[in-house]
């Protein structure tokens, strides 16, 4: 579906006082951009001053989604679409419906979902006369094949777990045990679900799910690739269990690691907080989560990756997808449009780029220095690729990838998933 709430409040609104006037066109402003941040930050000084039912409500729906609040968001949205759907219009009520559905699919109820994807995919179908565009026949298709599994659960020990971690070609690398063998995952922030090889499925006894789907895989590659439910996946003494795992193409010689198992956000954020300790190599999931530190939250989640807010050294404000499962880092053609002037006085070279389906060539510059800070902890970096708009056009939502070029400037990081932060010490 197209991306939600682009033109919400051209509308006409009457204000009862200047201030509330300035409430609800800044809130309204804030919902109509996407700035979580800042809306974050605002929200609740000015909650009580916004006079517009559906802006507060809207408002209150956006900020649950994006920092994980996904009973507030059930509850939320049942209420913003029962009481004003009239005035969202159909293209809002529908894609507030997926999201929704997708919430009630993460916590495992895939009948329920299924069904609500359904009725929306019939109502566009007989306002439009197509789906075409909207990936709601894909979706609808992936609910329906996984309608009658068990929901994930993750089960973990009362006290402090630790696993041993290895690294290997810059990335973090775990074992996870299913069905008594032991295999090596990479520990990926950056994927929103566990994936594995053809091979591996078939090694580890995992039960092929429906139809191929088309996935996408790093900046600018994809392939096609299954669904498979794995009944247990032992991580040290935590289990997961119920697993829906992506099946992957087997690696090909265009694949530099040839991965064949990744242990995505399904795991991490269930876990609640995860530390990873870079100095002893090993993941910490605490018993205790880490209090939230005085500099706020600082990460969302988007389709269950988190983005982290930054800034760099002149104080502006950027947005990064926050990847254990990318080596380096890199700076997007977003970043590059905000820094044109700069940016474009820089030599372009040609990059080949990895992802799920081959190896593609981008233009890149490269920033001779980069100095960001998340939280109260800086970073540099030297010559940091930044891509260059293909033919002028931004494609790219982020203004970059943070991966393990920024981790292991550090000793120790943590993500903590329930206050929504990651920390550096």
């Amino acid at each position: 579906m197209k991306r939600i709430f682009t033109s919400l409040l051209a509308m006409t609104i009457a204000f009862t006082s200047l201030f509330a006037q300035e409430a609800d066109m800044k809130v309204g402003e804030l919902v109509n951009t996407g700035n979580w941040f800042e809306l974050e930050r605002i929200y609740p000084a000015v909650a009580a001053d916004v006079q517009t039912p559906m802006l507060k409500q809207m408002a209150e729906v956006m900020l649950a989604s994006n920092f994980n609040r996904p009973v507030e968001l059930r509850e939320k949205l049942q209420k913003l679409i029962a009481e004003h759907q009239a005035e969202l219009g159909f293209e809002n009520v529908c894609n507030m419906t997926v999201m929704g559905a997708m919430v009630e699919g993460y916590e495992g109820n895939y009948a329920v979902a299924a069904d609500m994807v359904k009725a929306i995919a019939d109502a566009v179908k007989a306002a439009t006369g197509s789906l075409e565009g909207t990936g709601l026949s894909e979706l609808l298709a992936y609910y329906e094949a996984v309608r009658e599994y068990p929901a994930p659960v993750l089960e973990k020990p009362a006290d402090d777990v630790k696993i041993a971690l290895t690294e290997k070609s810059d990335l973090l690398w775990i074992p996870v045990v299913v069905n008594g063998k032991s295999y090596d995952f990479i520990l990926d922030t950056g994927a929103s679900f566990t994936m594995i090889s053809q091979d591996l499925a078939k090694d580890m006894g995992a039960t092929i799910i429906g139809d191929p789907v088309f996935v996408g895989g790093g900046e600018s590659t994809g392939g096609y690739g299954q669904r498979a439910f794995i009944e247990n996946m032992n991580v040290g003494p935590v289990s997961l269990k119920n697993v829906i795992a992506f099946v992957s193409e087997n690696p090909t010689d265009d694949d530099p690691l040839k991965v064949d198992a990744v242990l995505g956000m399904d795991f991490i954020e269930r876990a609640g907080e995860i530390q990873i300790d870079l100095a002893a190599m090993t993941l910490i999931i605490p018993a205790q989560t880490t209090a939230l530190p005085a500099s706020g939250r600082n990460i969302i989640l988007e389709t269950n990756i988190p983005v982290v807010e930054s800034t760099d050294a002149n104080g502006n404000r950027y947005t990064f997808i926050l990847d254990t499962g990318a080596s380096g880092a890199n700076l997007s053609d977003l970043w590059f449009a905000k820094n044109a002037e700069m940016a474009a006085a820089l030599p372009v070279e040609t990059q080949n780029v990895w992802g799920h389906g081959g190896t593609v060539q981008l233009e890149i510059v490269k920033v001779p220095e980069f100095k960001l800070t998340i939280g109260t902890s800086s970073a540099k970096f030297k010559d940091l690729p930044a891509t260059v708009p293909a033919n002028g056009t931004v494609s790219s939502s982020r203004d970059g990838r943070l991966g393990m070029g920024l981790l292991k400037q550090f000793h120790k990081v943590i993500f903590n998933f329930e206050d929504m932060f990651v920390a550096f010490e």
